[in-house]
């Protein structure tokens, strides 16, 4: 058996397909299973078991310079069409997956159905369609997808990933300090609108670091973030530092020694996913139920939504702490308290670990993934209002 995935980026967005890949090498241990991807979001994918050969593509590269790139462009194509594969899945749904499932040889080609394609006209370059049940998180929709070409739907599960590390890359996990209670904070994201204020981020530090003696390491991978976590470092003087900039793979295995990973909706929080570090995340102008890490849904709040049990790994019971959380944030898409109508929600999925809190828009804007706005929108009210 031989399969192709097409998911070209971002990084975020690949590792939703984790769950849809593991699926296949566990259904064909012996199958060759390739990706295409673009090469700025390669390196995850070179550290992942599981995926036997790499088919880079450099759009940006071959569109800004087609004449100079033609030999490049025409070394992938030849590459892409020298195996004939049984199945090509286009994850990705939009005109240039499209066009690059057009290129393979593939016997089945399988992609969305109309109804759910981000741009329509992928839909002419796919022989197989597929709609997702609406109301599922993102990996559900993905290995939906890849599940139906084989007639079935198992239930989604997310396995603990381990990539492979460069010697240096060991040294320097092996460095950092055995604290009691470590904290990860990935205080950015990719769109200001989706982070949280740095005043009402600290304030969650500061609960937390009041509940349990506490280390923070925080990351980053903008200037921008790199300013903003060393000021929440400053902050903690003694109790904190600012990692270096490392690679996904390293932060990925960073994480899996943390007690905690607290991130906005962004590729880390995606990333933590992976392991079986709990997280607390912030939510506004996307839904953590499409996007947050894959997971049951069980609650556990008090009326008045004072304190509310952060998860700790439960091999680690003593790193069980009680925090309490800023009083307007502590709304998510479960339950909902019938004085106040504000609701928090506890994701569990490698194990009961990942929290989430979700705020609504206070314009009235309703979506059931991201919110159009998200780019848009001057004020980001949705996390940064009271």
């Amino acid at each position: 058996m031989k399969l192709l995935l097409i998911k070209t980026s971002s990084y975020g967005d690949i590792i939703h397909c984790f769950p849809a890949l593991s699926y296949l090498r566990q259904k064909f241990p012996d199958a060759q299973i390739d990706w295409v991807v673009e090469g700025r979001c390669s390196s995850l994918l070179q550290a992942l078991p599981g995926v036997d050969n790499l088919l880079i593509v450099e759009s940006r590269k071959w569109r800004k310079a087609p004449r100079k790139s033609r030999k490049e462009f025409v070394a992938f194509k030849k590459q892409l069409q020298s195996t004939q594969y049984d199945i090509a899945f286009d994850l990705q749904g939009n005109i240039k997956s499209g066009l690059l499932l057009g290129l393979t040889k593939a016997t089945k080609k399988i992609g969305f159905g109309w109804g759910s394609l981000p741009e329509w006209p992928n839909g002419l370059f796919t022989n197989g369609k597929v709609t997702p049940p609406p109301g599922k998180n993102i990996r559900e929709d993905y290995l939906f997808l890849v599940q139906s070409a084989f007639g079935e739907q198992n239930p989604c599960s997310e396995e603990e990933v381990v990539f492979a590390l460069s010697e240096e890359e060991k040294r320097y996990l092996e460095s950092l300090s055995d604290k009691s209670f470590r904290v990860l904070v990935a205080p950015g994201a990719n769109w200001p609108n989706k982070e949280l204020p740095f005043a009402k981020l600290l304030k969650t530090l500061e609960e937390i670091a009041s509940e349990k003696e506490t280390f923070f390491y925080f990351s980053w991978g903008t200037e921008r973030e790199k300013e903003l976590s060393q000021k929440l470092s400053d902050h903690f003087s003694g109790q904190a530092i600012v990692l270096d900039r490392l690679s996904l793979p390293l932060l990925q295995n960073v994480m899996r020694q943390m007690d905690l990973v607290v991130a906005m909706d962004s590729l880390l929080l995606h990333l933590c996913g992976t392991t079986k570090t709990a997280s607390l995340s912030f939510f506004g102008p996307s839904r953590a139920a499409k996007y947050g890490p894959l997971a049951r849904i069980s609650h556990q709040h008090s009326s008045r939504f004072g304190q509310t049990d952060l998860p700790g790994d439960k091999e680690r019971p003593e790193g069980r702490v009680k925090l309490t959380l800023p009083r307007g944030y502590l709304k998510s898409d479960g339950e909902t308290d019938g004085q106040s109508g504000r609701t928090v929600g506890e994701k569990c999925g490698l194990g009961p670990q990942h929290r989430f809190i979700q705020k609504e828009c206070p314009y009235g804007v309703i979506f059931e993934g991201r919110c159009p706005k998200l780019r848009s929108c001057k004020t980001g009210a949705c996390l940064k209002g009271d």
